[in-house]
């Protein structure tokens, strides 16, 4: 991974590099390689005019494929519930199954798994109007050390208070793919600070 400002400061002087070549073929009428120095130039404009313009803030081969090429358009089945939990307000959103694919990778030590990528979950996030997460989590039972804990992940620094994700086993019928899954998702906001 690499940051998009890093690697438009880097394209960018490349680019000027290679407009510099550029004039120097034509100065020295050098017809042989101003072709390929053209087409240089031409791919490398292009490079840095996707890098102006694209909003990822690192890039990584997966997510410029994704950006430039996007897969089909999500279509969800969710239910959203609001309750109040001991004062605390709590919206839950519970999926239809088969529910959205989530990526998950093991552990060192092979007894859990982690969230490495947040990338498709915030896609999911993105659908559902609400803001992304920053960073990928471990189990909560790795954490935790309870066994209630198992297939739930927990970003306490989340915008709207404390995002919990619960992770299941999808089956989509159509296709007879079985993959872990999103099943709820629970945004529980903040609890009110004491008075004084």
């Amino acid at each position: 991974m690499i940051a998009t400002e890093s690697a438009r400061m880097i394209v960018m002087i490349l680019l000027g590099l290679s407009v510099v070549w550029v004039i120097a073929c034509l100065v020295r009428n050098d017809t042989e390689t101003i072709v390929r120095a053209l087409i240089i130039t031409a791919v490398l404009g292009l490079v840095f005019f996707y890098l102006h313009h694209t909003k990822l803030e690192t890039l990584s081969y997966k997510s410029v494929k994704e950006d430039l090429f996007p897969g089909p358009p999500l279509i969800l089945s969710y239910e959203k519930t609001e309750r109040d939990v001991n004062g605390v307000h709590e919206t839950v959103y519970a999926f239809a199954e088969p529910g959205p694919e989530l990526e998950v990778s093991m552990e060192e030590g092979g007894k859990y798994l982690t969230i490495p990528d947040v990338d498709p979950l915030n896609r999911v996030l993105e659908y559902m109007g609400l803001p992304p997460v920053k960073h990928g989590v471990p189990e909560l039972a790795s954490i935790t050390g309870s066994p209630l804990d198992v297939g739930r992940y927990r970003w306490d620094d989340y915008e709207l208070g404390t995002l919990i994700l619960e992770r299941g086993i999808c089956r989509n019928i159509r296709t007879a793919k079985t993959y872990p899954c999103i099943e709820v998702i629970t945004v529980r906001a903040r609890e009110p600070s004491p008075p004084g």
